[in-house]
């Protein structure tokens, strides 16, 4: 809900014996005024932090109750410690809200009006142009039509050892409609015996495009990231810095994310909810 409707995300880290946390589920969490705001003005997860240490160790949570804002386009906001009375987490909500329609705003904002803006979009575009000539796109199309992951490099290669290995057309092992080379036939034996732990999330779509822009994009070889030993490729180096900053958030939103090109990456209905 929080990527499709672009809300913000707070992350509540609470503990079944935090006394404080107690409180304020009684006090505050569960009255009217309260959730009459979750899904319309921000969308609210409650984390244990007994049962998701990895989220602690990540936000540096020290504090119980502490909340984290994650706003829609991914970046962390503010964050809170201790109890509060209801109307603070009330006005804390609301003021969460609005802080998010500034950044969603800000990074729909077009540049325009002066030269110098005129200067900066020309420039945008030759940078744009040049580094088209420079990446790779990691899905591409080949002539009898059948789309091939990671530019027909070695998937198993590349998550063993994150090395870039050419794959031979010998040994073709296919995932949901897409081909990929292997080197060997031992290679294609460890990929068969499991796809997803070799072929990169989406299969190499960019998560954050497909985020922010409600469209499949194929991302390109030389963006790729590793997460948590998965691997991901971005479109651009700043959707891959986005997804380094915060890789939770993205990895969390994906599963609501909509598309609107999807026949054709006809996989994505199937590899989206796998997180």
């Amino acid at each position: 809900m929080a990527a499709q409707h672009k809300l913000p995300l707070v992350l509540h880290f609470d503990a079944t014996w935090c006394g404080a946390c107690r409180r304020m589920e009684r006090d505050v969490l569960n009255r009217a005024s309260v959730t009459s705001l979750l899904g319309s003005r921000v969308v609210g997860v409650r984390i244990d932090a007994d049962h998701y240490k990895n989220l602690i160790s990540e936000f540096g949570i020290s504090t119980l109750p502490t909340e984290v804002v994650v706003f829609a386009d991914g970046s962390q906001g503010s964050r809170y410690a201790g109890a509060v009375s209801l109307d603070s987490y009330v006005s804390r909500l609301n003021n969460i809200s609005g802080s998010n329609q500034a950044v969603i705003a800000r990074s729909q904002m077009k540049i325009s009006g002066s030269s110098q803006a005129v200067i900066a979009r020309s420039q945008m575009k030759t940078d744009a142009k040049d580094e088209s000539k420079t990446v790779r796109s990691c899905l591409i199309v080949r002539h009898d039509g059948k789309m091939v992951g990671v530019g027909g490099f070695s998937p198993v290669a590349l998550t063993k050892s994150r090395s870039w290995k050419k794959g031979s057309s010998e040994f073709v092992a296919s995932h949901e409609g897409v081909d990929y080379f292997l080197q060997n036939e031992a290679e294609l034996n460890k990929f068969n015996a499991s796809p997803e732990r070799f072929i990169p999330k989406l299969h190499g779509c960019d998560l954050v495009e497909l985020f922010q822009e409600n469209r499949a994009t194929a991302g390109a070889i030389e963006y790729g990231s590793f997460y948590k030993g998965r691997l991901f490729f971005f479109a651009s180096l700043a959707n891959r810095n986005r997804f380094e900053n915060n890789p939770t958030w993205y990895m969390g939103v994906v599963a609501d994310a909509q598309t609107a090109n999807d026949e054709m990456f006809p996989f994505l209905s199937h590899d989206s909810s796998d997180n």
